[in-house]
């Protein structure tokens, strides 16, 4: 090969190495999110941006509600590279990382603004380690409180004796807070709770008022308790390994719009819980108010169930006296005192 071909040929191998990858790369995500949903479109949107910044480099294919099979399932298929990531709530993100389900531990929080407050400070770190153990991810997203829905009034710890209540399947610390309240819990997947409605498997769940309508779960449900169980949040995570193969300009890329997609569905999950609250409310549905002598003592059984689990390394047990702290610096400047801070 003579100089003169070499001095044409090069410069197009060096377009050529330092060019961002020619080949595509696609996002295979699962989620239990319906279609039609607001996840659902929000993320695809996201997706479409994505796809058109990196020149149809890097496409997403989502496969919603529950087609790849429950949290377990899909973790599987990412194990195996038939899927590269999910869509998954808290309860199913221990999954991936033991400590990333920590903010929505049964009655920690009073409030949406307590939660707020936890997370602006815990948040960067706990998102990091996913990250470390391999989880690329672009942000939690509230979908606010879980409350206790049933087919009779719920508002005492007598009432729930003999109850079938549903806690989701992995999700150990939910399952320890009911046996530390005297209940027998039913573990099964989130796919498997219309069923077990239906078929009188169940008699009580607790979910978001928002999750109720999405799953259709409402119609089997009569009563709902007027107390905050459970903070609950999404996340996607993509396997490093797929992510990785996605050149740096169109990793930046994909985190600079989903970050955004999911601060969206993160600012608008509180706004959307209480507007499914008023709708189940007008449908019919009706509030049971819990024995305000029993609130303190429940709290104080149920946190003592966590401080148990943490000490055996189900959970950082750092991470949850921080919460603690936090929220008894929270409720100090509130002017609040709660059994919750103790």
């Amino acid at each position: 090969m003579n100089c003169t071909k070499v001095t044409k040929i090069l410069p197009m191998l060096i377009a050529l190495l330092w060019a961002p990858q020619a080949f595509g790369q696609t996002l295979k995500i699962a989620t239990i999110a319906p279609e039609g949903s607001s996840w659902m479109k929000d993320m695809r949107a996201g997706a479409k941006v994505v796809e058109e910044r990196t020149g149809g480099r890097v496409k997403f294919k989502f496969y919603g509600g529950g087609i790849q099979g429950n949290d377990r399932q899909v973790r599987r298929k990412m194990r195996t590279g038939q899927l590269n990531g999910g869509v998954f709530s808290s309860g199913g993100l221990n999954g991936f990382h033991k400590d990333a389900d920590v903010f929505s531990l049964p009655m920690m929080f009073n409030t949406i603004e307590e939660a707020r407050h936890v997370r602006n400070h815990m948040e960067p770190e706990l998102r990091q380690r996913l990250e470390d153990a391999g989880y690329v991810n672009f942000g939690f997203a509230t979908a606010g409180f879980g409350y206790m829905m049933s087919n009779k009034p719920m508002s005492s710890l007598a009432d729930l004796k003999g109850q079938k209540v549903w806690t989701p399947e992995g999700d150990p610390v939910g399952y320890a807070a009911l046996r530390a309240l005297g209940v027998a819990p039913v573990t099964m997947p989130i796919t498997d709770v219309m069923t077990g409605l239906q078929t009188d498997l169940l008699d009580s769940v607790t979910v978001p008022p928002v999750g109720a309508v999405v799953f259709q779960w409402h119609t089997k449900l009569s009563y709902i308790t007027e107390m905050p169980v459970a903070y609950v949040y999404g996340a996607m995570l993509i396997d490093d390994r797929a992510f990785s193969k996605i050149s740096p300009q169109d990793q930046t890329v994909v985190r600079e719009v989903m970050e955004g997609i999911y601060r969206k569905l993160d600012q608008n999950g509180v706004r959307d819980n209480d507007n499914a609250m008023r709708a189940l409310l007008e449908g019919g549905m009706k509030l049971a108010t819990p024995d305000q002598s029993e609130v303190s003592q429940w709290r104080e059984i149920v946190l003592d169930s966590h401080r148990k689990l943490a000490r055996k390394g189900v959970f950082d047990i750092q991470l949850l006296d921080q919460m603690q702290e936090l929220l008894v610096e929270y409720r100090a400047g509130q002017g609040t005192n709660s059994p919750a801070s103790h």
